[in-house]
């Protein structure tokens, strides 16, 4: 099969004619990128009409999953990002040689690509990652839940494991309340300037909201000052991590099986 996706953990042996592919963008805006792709070498697109795949060759050894791999992945396509819009493959994804690359992926689907770009144009990815401050966090839940304060000052003059159990509980509780609360007011102010969006639903400890906004360029303004209000009305109890413009990596996923 000319396309591949190797798996996400081991390696893969592949041939010395492999070429690696990150994405696609237009034919016109295309443009090599010296020394930035896996293993410094030279980006160079394959044109195919209005189209242009941007591609690096593969050594003839095994190919891993690295860091510094994902983060050239991703930095190739960021450059090709300011001249024009990409649409990002998923990491991993070769082909046999520049033939098969027009043959399997670029000619078959070289309407749905055109459209693709077409649609993406002018619009960008967002993304913004919202975590509680843990000790300002559990002082409102203190400050506000009357049981929790009591429980709180009972377990301080002994450790009684039943009191201790409940007082888990009822932090619990209230920390994913407040949690929905917050992470629904959040996504509440920012979704109407969103065309699209994308939430991480993984729970991870403190995290309020982690999600991908797909965005009109024209619009970045409006979302930079909704993000300032944002940090000025949660400021001492939520940090908030705000990164892009970016390409499309959450909205567009190209693979092997031909949908994104």
């Amino acid at each position: 099969m000319a396309l591949q996706t190797p798996p996400r953990t081991g390696a893969r042996e592949i041939s010395s004619t492999a070429l690696y592919c990150y994405g696609v963008t237009s034919a016109e805006t295309a443009a090599a990128q010296p020394g930035a792709g896996l293993n410094g070498e030279p980006v160079e697109p394959v044109r195919f009409n209005e189209l242009a795949a941007l591609t690096s060759a593969v050594p003839p050894r095994k190919v891993r999953a690295r860091r510094a791999d994902l983060l050239r992945h991703f930095d190739v396509l960021g450059t090709a990002f300011e001249r024009g819009t990409v649409l990002p493959l998923r990491f991993g994804i070769v082909f046999e040689d520049e033939d098969s690359l027009v043959a399997d992926f670029l000619r078959p689907r070289h309407d749905e690509l055109v459209r693709l770009l077409r649609e993406l144009r002018d619009r960008v990815e967002l993304r913004v990652t919202a975590h509680y401050r843990e000790q300002a966090i559990l002082g409102e839940i203190v400050r506000d839940n009357p049981r929790v304060a009591k429980l709180r000052e009972a377990t301080q003059e002994r450790a009684a494991q039943p009191l201790m159990l409940e007082l888990g509980e009822l932090v619990s509780a209230e920390l994913q309340a407040r949690t929905a609360r917050n992470a629904r007011a959040i996504l509440e102010r920012l979704l109407p300037l969103a065309l699209a969006y994308e939430v991480d639903e993984e729970p991870i400890e403190h995290q309020v909201v982690r999600a991908s906004f797909l965005v009109e360029r024209k619009r970045l303004k409006a979302f930079d000052s909704a993000m300032d209000e944002l940090a000025k009305a949660h400021e001492g109890r939520i940090d908030f991590k705000y990164v892009g413009p970016l390409p499309p990596h959450s909205f567009v996923g190209l693979t092997q099986e031909g949908r994104s």
